[in-house]
């Protein structure tokens, strides 16, 4: 064969996975005795190396969890038991005696309705409360529904029969070993499958910041049960794995400490990382019978000694786990080439891309006519009266102004406008709907959009992903669509277009694939503000966008703001400090100070009434 044979086979390999690559070379190994020839592997090599793939499946189900949607959870090996004992049940020569594919898909239901339930809390909880149930499942489930007769078989545990096909059964480890690498390659499929598609973009935006999710119209409470009902399903089809290469499982086999075991590899793996998790994995399952190996069984449990130190040096060092380590070298070279030239301090040109066909047309109104009105809005926090009665109108084709003093309640007038509070009194009109009892993702869908004070990006994220995660609602299609690509792809197309339009305009198509928090701050303004029009918001609320700018990045900011009322057509409401820019921009302009409304009309005429000096000067002013 000629070099130039060999050099395309070089460079289609080269391409694959390290994770494909590895399991290919694992079922490289194991094929030759189910055709008959000879063993690469040992009958115990090939046991270990199966019960590593159900390990790493439960590892990647906390790695969509924690990684993805940020999700905490110290109980995660209680699905794998759930799965592992359902397939028991399912498969059972005393029990129900159908075949392991069915207990395989029992066990993912299984999984998945107890992490459902898990989950529940997680819509009110956060950081150590939502730690301390997670973990309180593990350790129910590892002393009481486990040791239940019915259940886990009592005190001789629950038997799980090798798989068949026919009248031949995997009964060799070899032979079962290649049907979890199958499993395997299924879940890491499904795994890259969710992250292509809306629902791993919400996992992400929620994991970011759950109110700058709501606000791209992400339901964050439906998203949290998703995330952990998916973990769960995995988890179960790992523990279907898992326990059937053990053959036997008892309630010991499933103790809540190995669940903070699969939480140590998800971290030193790197996560958000599948293939650093997976590695990470089978590691974990291989190292204690390599320190045995190498150095006898006198030295038994010093795997979790190392495991702990491995997880102190990550958290210590590098906190991105091994995948953040490959991130960083790569980063260096890069910047040692040169990097990216820096972005030229040029206005950005929105494209008028019009509503996406995803979302639902916004009621109508007449040029002049309200696109929202408050009235009588209130906000207190404790003893603390933030919002007193405020009031303002907004009308269509204009840019309303907002200022005020520092402290004035202007953040939280927005945010009582845009949903993520909830006034105590007052009612909230928008496009002559009275949404004051609607969440802000609804009002997301009714054509809301809006920036924040600080950022509201998902800095971990690139310039392209955040304009992806920006259109959810321009992406209707449901989570089994989402899971096998069918009927969502004409759905991703759009949104994928529309994003590279958006680009275009924004002149950052160099930064397509830059994580946001390598911009500066200004450019991060940009970009915002681009994620905010990209599905065509009737109005657009924006939170201090010139802080942090230049005096020239301002200026160009202020011509941005009139394009987008004069070519795009859009009604904006503009929180600002910078005087000049609410005076060559806005329309009509509103004066809060210690929670009201002190003044609104004409903002030239606005700016020198007495009591507005005196808010922002803090004395009066005689004539």
């Amino acid at each position: 064969m000629t070099s130039a044979a060999v050099r395309p086979l070089r460079l289609q390999v080269g391409r694959l996975p390290v994770p494909w690559t590895v399991v290919a070379l694992l079922l490289a190994a194991v094929v030759p005795p189910l055709a008959g020839g000879t063993a690469l592997l040992s009958d115990t090599h090939a046991l270990v190396l199966a019960k590593g793939a159900g390990f790493a499946m439960a590892a990647l189900s906390l790695n969509l969890l924690m990684g993805y949607a940020g999700q905490i959870s110290l109980g995660q090996f209680a699905f794998v038991g759930i799965g592992a004992f359902v397939t028991g049940m399912v498969t059972g020569v005393e029990d129900l005696r159908l075949p392991w594919l069915v207990g395989v898909l029992a066990a993912a239901a299984a999984g998945g309705l107890l992490a459902f339930l898990v989950g529940l809390p997680a819509l009110r909880l956060r950081g150590l409360y939502l730690a301390v149930v997670t973990i309180s499942v593990a350790y129910v489930c590892w002393q009481g529904l486990f040791r239940i007769e019915s259940i886990g078989g009592g005190s001789a545990g629950k038997v799980i029969p090798r798989p068949y096909v026919g009248s031949s059964s995997f009964s060799s480890n070899a032979d079962f070993l290649a049907l979890a690498l199958v499993a395997l390659v299924v879940v890491w499929a499904v795994d890259a499958q969710v992250t292509r598609t809306r629902i791993g973009r919400a996992f992400r935006a929620v994991k970011a910041d759950e109110q700058v999710a709501a606000s791209f119209g992400i339901d964050v409470a439906a998203t949290k049960l998703l995330a952990f009902t998916l973990a769960g399903a995995m988890a179960g089809v790992g523990g279907a794995v898992y326990g059937t290469a053990y053959g036997t499982v008892t309630g010991d086999t499933f103790d809540y400490a190995t669940s903070l075991l699969l939480v140590v590899i998800v971290v030193v793996g790197g996560l958000g990382s599948r293939a650093g998790v997976v590695i990470a994995a089978f590691f974990t399952v291989l190292l204690p019978d390599l320190l045995v190996a190498l150095f006898g069984s006198g030295i038994r449990g010093l795997d979790l000694v190392l495991n702990g130190v491995l997880l102190m040096l990550t958290v210590a060092f590098n906190p991105e786990g091994m995948a953040g380590a490959v991130r960083h070298s790569r980063e260096l070279r890069r910047q040692r080439r040169g990097g990216e030239p820096p972005l030229p301090p040029t206005r950005p040109h929105l494209p008028d891309l019009g509503r996406p066909a995803g979302m639902p047309a916004p009621r109508k109104t007449r040029p002049g006519t309200a696109v929202l009105e408050a009235r009588g809005v209130s906000v207190r926090f404790g003893g603390l009266q933030a919002v007193d009665g405020a009031s303002l109108r907004v009308d269509r084709g204009t840019i309303v102004g907002l200022m005020g003093p520092n402290g004035a309640g202007k953040t939280t007038l927005f945010n009582a406008l845009s949903g993520a509070l909830t006034p105590d009194s007052g009612t909230v009109h928008f496009l002559g709907e009275d949404v004051s009892a609607l969440p802000p993702h609804a009002r997301a869908a009714r054509g809301m959009g809006r920036t924040f004070q600080l950022i509201g990006l998902a800095k971990d994220q690139s310039v392209y992903e955040n304009l992806l995660i920006a259109q959810h609602l321009a992406a209707p299609y449901g989570v089994l669509a989402a899971l096998t690509s069918l009927g969502s792809r004409g759905w991703e197309k759009q949104v994928r277009e529309r994003a590279d339009h958006t680009l275009d305009g924004l002149g950052f198509g160099r930064f397509r694939n830059t994580p946001v928090g390598r911009l500066s701050h200004g450019q991060q303004r940009i970009v915002e503000i681009g994620c905010a029009l990209v599905t065509s918001p009737e109005l657009l609320m924006l939170d201090e966008p010139s802080a942090g700018m230049s005096p020239a990045a301002a200026e160009d900011l202020a011509a941005t703001l009139l394009d987008i009322r004069d070519q795009l057509g859009r009604t904006v409401l503009l929180i600002e400090h910078n005087v000049p820019l609410v005076l060559g921009t806005a329309d009509e302009l509103y004066v809060m100070d210690t929670g009201r409304v002190i003044a609104d009309g004409e903002p030239g005429e606005v700016v020198t009434r007495p009591e507005v000096v005196t808010a922002y000067l803090g004395q009066a002013v005689t004539a």
